[in-house]
């Protein structure tokens, strides 16, 4: 499970949304993130984050289609 949570882009200092594992202590770029800050809002995503994101949800599918003989996920 995952959680999306704002903080600084570490190249822009922008607020932008970050992705982090709901027990991780930093978001999957590496970003220290602050789970309780609130009232803060941005339209900007964090590219890292969504790549790595995008790479976990795809292995994840491959992985549910190698158990199904027509290679479709659940």
């Amino acid at each position: 499970m995952y959680e999306m949570h704002i903080a600084p882009d570490n190249s822009s200092g922008l607020l932008v949304w970050h992705v982090i594992a709901k027990q991780a202590g930093s978001s999957l770029c590496g970003q220290a993130v602050d789970r309780e800050a609130d009232g803060m809002r941005t339209d900007r995503h964090c590219l890292p984050c969504m790549q790595s994101l995008q790479d976990l949800m795809a292995a994840r599918a491959d992985g549910a289609a190698e158990g199904r003989p027509d290679g479709l996920t659940a």
